[in-house]
């Protein structure tokens, strides 16, 4: 599995004091403590950033591909700070995320495709949340679409079911596993030449849970999505046990090698 590692959000202190100040250090901190855990990419949440969003995703894409080789996820509603993060990031980065609305995709889908980037497609529109798995599927479809006419590969493409607090919307929770399954299926429903990938951004299950309940959660619903064919998915690498259990799923799928030492 991908893992996409989320602690980087300017909705936290520490990150919002560092952006604010410009000092890279405990940015940096983060970005090594995920890659040390596990994390494949790391996600860049800096909000809607509509002040000086261009100049913060480039400092921040900066400042940490200087100090650590691992790949970013640039994460905003501001569709300028993304293009700037991609001007300067080494490597493949991911574009975190894309609606199926139009007027998003026209933009995104080709940009993706210039800066060879991978990209998360979310099934989402300005309409809201779609209330049904099929309203879900139709969503994905017409980012699948967008993806085929702007070149993007499928291989790049990662499909967002959206998860859901079971907490608030407990429906919904099943509704995303059932919509993954059948994103699982587009391949042969569309004749497309690869599967697209998927994802989630998984610690949204535990939202509004206590606290002693967010792990046991996260990493129960992840199994779920695994067994469904989930291929990668944004969380939090330092959860200990949720690594794990990623671990062990692998060995139990016969995906790596039984070791005594595995988890070490």
């Amino acid at each position: 599995m991908l893992v996409v590692g989320e602690n980087i959000s300017i909705v936290l202190k520490v990150v919002a004091d560092a952006v604010k100040e410009r000092n890279a250090e405990p940015i940096v901190k983060m970005a090594k403590e995920q890659k040390e855990a596990g994390a494949d990419y790391v996600d860049l949440n800096i909000g809607p950033a509509t002040k000086n969003g261009e100049e913060i995703m480039q400092w921040l894409v900066k400042s940490i591909q200087s100090e650590v080789d691992i790949p970013l996820a640039l994460d905003t509603k501001n569709i300028s700070a993304i293009e700037a993060g991609l001007e300067v990031h080494k490597g493949c980065a991911m574009i975190n995320s894309v609606t199926g609305d139009k007027d998003k995709l026209d933009v995104l889908m080709p940009m993706a495709k210039k800066y060879n980037s991978k990209i998360v497609g979310i099934a989402l529109t300005e309409k809201g949340i779609p209330p049904d798995v099929d309203s879900r599927v139709e969503i994905a479809m017409d980012i699948v679409n967008s993806a085929l006419e702007y070149g993007v590969p499928m291989e790049d493409l990662y499909l967002d079911p959206i998860v859901l607090p079971v907490a608030v919307l407990q429906e919904q929770v099943k509704n995303c596993i059932d919509a993954l399954k059948v994103f699982k299926e587009l391949k042969e429903m569309m004749g497309l030449p690869d599967d697209p990938k998927t994802i989630v951004g998984l610690s949204n299950v535990s939202q509004s849970s206590p606290k002693e309940l967010k792990s046991l959660l996260n990493r129960t619903y992840l199994v779920i999505l695994l067994s469904n064919g989930l291929d990668s998915a944004i969380v939090d690498p330092l959860d200990r046990e949720l690594m794990n259990t990623v671990k062990t799923f692998d060995i139990l799928t016969n995906k790596i090698l039984y070791a005594h030492s595995y988890l070490e």
